[in-house]
């Protein structure tokens, strides 16, 4: 979608758990990312694919750009490792963000098809006595994000992901829209200290983009983010938090990605607040 900009805090937190893998040259980062994608690539090829998820979570560490095609085979790990959810993800990162035009696009998609199928004949675990514990519940949303986007930073994962339903669904009002067209409002939201920043971009009819940056301190701001849809206009927003009487975001009519949009930014406020 786009995509999504990585920010520098999104690999921070996997560098521990790297074995000196993805530190074996002394090349700057953007070159190193390349190296580790073909042999990651090869690994895959050669079906070892505990030595191409190592290989790919050392590109992740790396401060540079994630290309598409890293998703792609990020998905093709996953899928052979029988983790069909996160499998699925990946490959429809993929699929928003390198497009149609994208060299793995129809692979991409059967890929998807394929793992919607065989999720479908994974029985659930049934826990054994020994798990029972009364432990607080783990939070499998975010558990979900952070093995997405291969980050263990709770807010990297909400803010990723909250950046991708926003570039998957940019508001446009109409139902059907033209490819390659720049019409509408698209948002994309930053992280500076406690304070939460939407950036806002409105296209004109010829398609020249203006700006808007609004700032929210977190301080103080009740967490429960609501959302509604107009169905006659083909709009779905969430509210601001301070004003709940605001359209704060908009989107086009998608309720499903609306309410997890209003529950991320829920979180991620919460987040933020120390919570």
């Amino acid at each position: 979608m786009m995509y999504l900009k990585m920010s520098r805090l999104f690999r921070i937190a996997l560098l521990l758990l790297i074995p000196a893998l993805s530190l074996a040259t002394g090349l700057p980062p953007e070159h190193e990312a390349k190296r580790l994608m073909l042999a990651a690539q090869k690994s895959i090829e050669s079906e070892q694919w505990d030595k191409a998820e190592q290989q790919l979570k050392g590109i992740a560490t790396l401060n540079v750009p994630l290309p598409a095609r890293f998703h792609y085979m990020h998905g093709q790990v996953l899928f052979h490792k029988s983790e069909f959810d996160m499998a699925q993800k990946s490959f429809e990162v993929y699929v928003l963000q390198a497009g149609e035009e994208g060299e793995f696009y129809i692979n991409a998609l059967e890929m998807i098809t394929e793992t919607d199928e065989n999720k479908n004949k994974v029985k659930p675990k049934v826990p054994a006595a020994a798990e029972l514990t009364l432990d607080k519940p783990k939070d499998e949303y975010l558990i979900g994000l952070k093995k997405l986007y291969l980050t263990n930073d709770d807010q990297e994962a909400l803010v990723l992901q909250i950046n991708s339903i926003l570039s998957s669904n940019p508001y446009t009002g109409v139902r059907i829209k033209q490819k390659g067209s720049r019409m509408g409002v698209r948002y994309e939201i930053k992280i500076i200290g406690k304070e939460l920043q939407v950036q806002e971009k409105h296209y004109d009819k010829a398609g020249a983009p203006t700006q808007i940056v609004n700032r929210m301190d977190v301080f103080g701001v009740d967490p429960f983010v609501r959302y509604d849809c107009d169905y006659d206009r083909y709009v779905c927003w969430v509210y601001h938090p301070v004003n709940q009487y605001d359209r704060w975001i908009l989107l086009d009519r998608n309720e499903a990605a609306a309410k997890e949009l209003s529950g991320a930014m829920g979180r991620l406020i919460r987040f933020m607040q120390g919570g």
